[in-house]
């Protein structure tokens, strides 16, 4: 098993393909839509509707899910644990997750504590939210695309820098994207684990969101709560119509991309 863990994290490939104009395409997306709704729009146009419209529906929904899913299952034929979306080795992911947020937790949020609940809730919605989008997109589809194309040291690598990147749509410094870098790194190899999304999502992920948006002090009125909730489910009827449509034209697991064994795992 060891060295069946070396060999898969020292493989180095060269297969770029039609995957990384799909990640290319979808990540321009993403990141033109996040800097508008954040940089551009803001709160105050339609009562915040415009936001919650580029932000959680465009951006992370139709960009960030859509196109993933869309690829995924309708041009590739793949299926959605192709993107993570598995309950293979779930309850493993769902352990090492409570273990890996128990850490977190004790090193951060219960170091500085959480606003109270009216404005605590808002930020968990918004966390839960954006965190379903952005395990999905940075590790079940950037880091197992890149993986696929040139091996998982360089996937590890040129992932987290994108996603360290992407946030140059909040209007954050660069000095905060380098610490972001070894965020994505983090949750990569983390990710990787087990490939599933489970080990990321509904705890770990979404609670370092919930630290940094603490310590920013970002303040969203209640009903904001609703608007990540609405994004949240337009992407759950995006993986839905994805799943019927693969059962549908009878799209199978895998024989070849992304069917290694997880390199933890027997």
């Amino acid at each position: 098993m060891l060295s069946n863990f070396l060999r898969v994290i020292t493989k180095v490939d060269w297969k770029p393909g039609r995957d990384l104009w799909a990640i290319a395409v979808s990540y321009i997306l993403v990141v033109v839509t996040l800097y508008t709704a954040t940089m551009i729009v803001g709160w105050q146009v339609w009562g915040g509707m415009a936001y919650f419209l580029l932000y959680g529906v465009l951006m992370a929904g139709v960009f960030g899910i859509g196109i993933p899913v869309y690829w995924t299952v309708v041009v590739r034929k793949r299926p959605l644990s192709d993107l993570g979306l598995t309950n293979r080795y779930l309850w493993i992911s769902l352990g090492l997750q409570i273990v890996f947020s128990a850490l977190q937790y004790w090193g951060t949020l219960a170091k500085t504590g959480v606003p109270e609940f009216s404005s605590f809730l808002p930020l968990v919605a918004l966390a839960l939210a954006i965190g379903f989008f952005e395990a999905i997109f940075w590790r079940g589809w950037v880091l197992m695309r890149l993986e696929d194309a040139f091996g998982f040291i360089p996937a590890l690598l040129l992932g987290s820098v994108l996603y360290a990147a992407y946030h140059i749509g909040y209007g954050m410094p660069m000095s905060e994207m380098v610490f972001l870098f070894f965020i994505g790194v983090m949750y990569a190899i983390a990710f990787r684990l087990t490939k599933s999304v489970f080990l990321l999502w509904p705890i770990f992920q979404p609670m370092g969101q919930l630290v940094t948006l603490t310590k920013d002090q970002l303040s969203l009125p209640l009903i904001a709560s609703l608007g990540f909730l609405e994004a949240f489910v337009v992407m759950i009827i995006i993986i839905v119509v994805g799943a019927r449509y693969a059962k549908k034209h009878s799209v199978s697991e895998p024989t070849s991309m992304n069917q290694q064994a997880s390199p933890t795992m027997p």
